[in-house]
């Protein structure tokens, strides 16, 4: 297996990245991750730099597990954009071996490895990785075929507890993985379980098969709950959409007949991922072959399920074209939600690796033999075909033909154009804050489906100056205000102040923001045109802390995966004694482990917060500067700078922050200035009472020597240039934030 998916990695060996529709979303989303580990959030529901620094809730919606391979070598060092590729890589190797093993128990070495083939290189499977750069809908691949390897190992061994648990397991990877595929799988497995269990006569073990996907729900409670709760609030809540109707292939463009594969050739959309002439010939080779045997009532081994293979393939692939529409506008509250038909290839893929699994045995299986459609399950999957047989050689030769067919047909045109993308360009969120700058998106997608809809800012807009901006009345009496704590998604304060006042931090409101006043919990709300999270102090103040979750709904859905996890974990040591049963029960164990590390953390253990070193100036009548930090950047000789602003009054006028780096002799070496948060946030966005995390990337002259320089900031009015007034007062403008080593050498 690992030497038939070497082909379809040769992409990845280029230098940098390639250019795909989305795959760049998901570097982003591997860095942010990382970067979240490293400040000790396991399960980092909010993305606090995406949206322009605003914050977006990206996994308490969306495919947490497929980021999780990527993570874990970009936790050690590793480029983000290499990790993504080397979770396309692995994605590849084990939806192969998925395909190979459920094959393998049906048909065969031979269908098994002849099944992986088609499941590798099936064109929608290429596309996903290399062209749509879709990663979630591409890692789906590996769940479903061990779905259905578990459902039919549930009906056709003796004890049917071992495969349930596995099952439980599949389908809980398959819903964190992507939710969609998932939506789409669930009326598949319900048709096949009960083919299995009318076949099989084994109806009881439909109990079992619906308690597998119960603990599947349960183990996954942590992401479809929240989801069903909060998608109200973000732009996932815009509802479906009718856009799948430009995207339905006329039949006469519904397969492609090119010699070679073809990615995207433009027909308006209609037809962006047709299938392959060759996938519609070997289709047409099984389908014929099983209907001449059950015409002939020829044995066919396996034969409901070379049914269901053909009828999956068929179906699936009918979908996604225009005839299918009355389907799609029956259906359309459940369908419209997949966005495009094309998502439909994925079980076509599923049902044309089935049909290609059998393919071996229509070939080599006796015609003298009959009645063989009555078999069970359990003794006909022990029939294996001959490895070699000089009479049948021909067929040897055709299956090793069409397997070659199959790799080159579409891997010799698959996309490979390559993007250079350095290890800065993924460890910071500049590059992609500009990408959707130019785009007119925000957060890394193209639809603003994690953006709360209490921003009424236009998406284009929210990178640049306000149009609407005024000179605000500054907060007056003027407020004390000290930060005592930050973390990944939290921040406390100390504030005093002799009139109430509304404290906001620079990221958009959802319910899960939390606020407590001296241990006392108290209301959050969205406020202004970007509804930034608000809480409102009384006359006087107190200590103020803010922090995003745990909701409610949280507890409840990781109640219920604790639940899930101690029945799973019980039901494994029942099966100790069994064969495969210490793998159960050390999974047992380690699923218990997880749900634990993953609860207690959300709770806050192992999370880190630190204090910045304070600053305590006051710029103009602009701001507080309250503190900074300083740190080595990542993948490139610069150091980052955080200033933490906090805003006195609305502003009018956009001015520019800076950071100076000074020599032993207190002359500047090298700086960093412009509009504050990376250039996306112009202080005529700030709103009074606001608190902002401005990071400056200094980029440090080559050759610097080691040793400690020396840190000021402050702010600046462009036309005509000047810095703003600094309280307590300095001859130069500039707040003096101390000193930081650095290494040099670089």
């Amino acid at each position: 297996m690992l030497l038939l998916t070497l082909p379809a990695l040769w992409p990845l060996l280029r230098a940098g990245f390639f250019v795909s529709d989305d795959g760049l979303f998901h570097v982003y989303r591997v860095s942010a991750l990382a970067d979240a580990w490293s400040h000790g959030v396991l399960y980092p529901r909010l993305f606090p730099e995406f949206g322009f620094g605003y914050g977006q809730a990206v996994l308490n919606f969306y495919a947490p597990l497929t980021y999780v391979p990527g993570a874990l070598p970009a936790s050690l060092g590793v480029n983000p954009a290499t990790a993504v590729e080397i979770t396309i890589a692995l994605g590849f190797v084990l939806a192969a071996l998925a395909i190979y093993g459920y094959t393998r128990s049906l048909w065969g070495p031979v269908g098994g490895v002849l099944a992986a083939v088609a499941y590798t290189y099936f064109p929608y499977h290429l596309a996903d990785a290399y062209l749509r750069g879709a990663v979630p809908e591409f890692l789906a691949f590996i769940w479903l075929p061990l779905i259905l390897w578990s459902a039919t190992d549930l009906f056709r061994k003796e004890r049917g507890t071992s495969p349930l648990l596995w099952g439980t397991l599949a389908w809980a990877g398959l819903i964190f993985t992507h939710n969609l595929t998932a939506l789409m799988m669930a009326p598949i497995w319900i048709a096949y379980v009960l083919l299995m269990a009318a076949w099989t006569r084994r109806w009881r073990r439909l109990i079992g098969a619906a308690g597998s996907l119960a603990l599947a729900l349960g183990l996954s409670a942590p992401l479809w709950l929240p989801f069903l709760v909060e998608s109200r609030w973000v732009g996932i809540a815009l509802g479906p959409s009718d856009g799948y109707r430009r995207h339905l292939a006329p039949l006469d463009l519904a397969v492609q007949w090119q010699p070679l594969y073809q990615y995207r050739v433009q027909h308006g959309g209609v037809a962006d991922h047709p299938v392959s002439w060759l996938t519609a010939l070997l289709f047409l080779l099984v389908f014929g072959l099983f209907v001449y045997r059950l015409v002939r009532r020829q044995r066919i081994t396996n034969a409901p399920v070379v049914g269901f293979g053909l009828a999956l393939m068929a179906a699936s692939a009918f979908m996604i074209t225009l005839p299918s529409l009355l389907i799609w506008e029956s259906l359309a509250p459940i369908l419209a939600n997949l966005q495009y038909p094309w998502r439909f290839l994925t079980l076509t893929a599923l049902g044309f690796a089935m049909c290609l699994g059998a393919l071996p045995s229509l070939l080599w299986t006796s015609p003298r033999t009959r009645g063989g459609q009555g078999e069970s399950l359990e003794s006909s999957v022990t029939s294996v075909s001959p490895w070699f047989n000089v009479r049948a050689s021909w067929k040897w030769i055709l299956l090793a033909a069409g397997a070659v067919a199959l790799i080159l047909q579409p891997l010799i045109t698959a996309p490979a154009q390559p993007l250079p993308f350095s290890a800065a360009d993924a460890w910071a969120p500049d590059r992609m804050w500009r990408e959707d700058a130019e785009a007119g998106q925000v957060g890394a997608t193209w639809t603003g489906e994690f953006m709360p809809l209490t921003v009424t800012e236009q998406r284009w807009a929210l990178g640049r100056p306000s149009e609407d901006a005024h000179v605000g009345t500054p907060l007056a009496p003027r407020p004390d205000v000290r930060l005592a704590r930050v973390g990944y998604d939290q921040a406390a304060l100390e504030v005093k102040s002799a009139a109430p006042l509304s404290i906001r931090l620079h990221q958009f409101h959802l319910p899960a923001w939390r606020a407590w006043l001296d241990g006392q919990p108290i209301a959050t709300r969205p406020t202004g045109e970007l509804g930034l999270v608000t809480a409102d102090l009384p006359a006087g103040g107190g200590n103020l802390a803010f922090r995003f979750g745990p909701a409610p709904e949280w507890l409840l859905a990781a109640a219920l995966a604790v639940i899930a996890a101690l029945i799973w974990a019980g039901l494994a040591w029942r099966e100790r004694r069994q064969p495969g049963g210490r793998k159960l029960v050390w999974t047992a164990a380690v699923l218990l482990l997880v749900v634990a590390l993953l609860g207690f953390n959300r709770l806050g253990v192992g999370q880190q917060t630190w204090m910045p070193r304070p600053a305590d100036a006051v710029v103009g009548d602009v701001a507080l500067l309250l503190g900074s930090d300083a740190a080595p950047a990542r993948g490139v000789n610069a150091l980052d700078v955080t200033l933490y602003w906090f805003a006195l009054r609305d502003i009018g006028a956009n001015y520019k922050a800076f950071v100076h780096l000074l020599g032993p002799d207190g002359a500047v070496i090298a700086q960093h200035d412009g509009d504050p948060v990376g250039g996306f946030t112009p202080t005529s966005r700030w709103r009074a009472g606001e608190l902002i995390a401005d990071r400056h990337r200094i980029v440090l002259p080559l050759g610097l020597s080691s040793g400690e320089y020396g840190l000021k900031a402050g702010m600046y009015q462009p036309e005509p240039p000047r810095n703003l007034p600094i309280d307590p007062p300095t001859q130069e403008g500039r707040v003096d934030l101390g000193t930081v080593r650095l290494p040099g050498g670089r």
